[in-house]
């Protein structure tokens, strides 16, 4: 359960770190089906997921996008109906039902893995309506900036749509100091 805080504070930056939501034993379920779903990638006769593709292009440092796993594996649809999880999303949109757009991974091979260009999530759905899209993302292994941990900058979901611009951009480190008049302060989530 997310207090009064936790939610301004998500309404404010448009994320949250809300804490651990699975234990030890389900992280290594849901590590062993992903690589097993990966491993069964067009084995006919084996339920696929919807997507399983390399969305960079680049074999060399390839971050992996599986949508819709859970047609693949019960673990994963067990993630998804998680009680944690679906509360706090309540919580966070003040909504009497929920519906899920679609699971997806972002799988980056320790130290191959590429990186993920900054982007807003909001824009990309606009079919989502009212916009009260929230992304649930679940770390499987421990990140912190060394490794590519999540990072935000608090309070760009009230920009508008501005993925065109930071598609633009040359690089993850090459973020401006300020984007459209606005402070960009990226913040970090180990």
């Amino acid at each position: 359960m997310l207090d009064a805080t936790q939610i301004a504070q998500f309404q404010a930056d448009g994320f949250l770190l809300s804490g651990r939501v699975v234990d030890n034993d389900m992280v290594e379920r849901l590590r062993g089906e992903l690589d097993r779903v990966i491993n069964d990638q067009d084995k006919p006769g084996v339920p696929q997921p919807v997507r399983l593709s390399n969305l960079g292009g680049d074999a060399e440092a390839p971050v992996w996008q599986i949508v819709n796993i859970w047609r693949a594996s019960d673990a994963y649809y067990q993630l998804i109906e998680l009680p944690t999880i679906i509360e706090e999303v309540q919580q966070l949109t003040n909504a009497r039902e929920l519906r899920v757009w679609h699971d997806q991974i972002q799988y980056k091979p320790a130290k191959t893995g590429g990186v993920n260009m900054w982007h807003q999530d909001g824009p990309l759905w606009r079919i989502l309506q009212p916009k009260t899209l929230v992304s649930a993302w679940i770390a499987l292994d421990d990140v912190d900036q060394s490794n590519g941990c999540m990072s935000m900058v608090p309070g760009s979901h009230t920009w508008g749509d501005n993925n065109q611009q930071f598609q633009a951009m040359p690089d993850f480190d090459g973020l401006p100091t300020e984007f459209q008049g606005r402070r960009v302060e990226p913040r970090r989530c180990p």
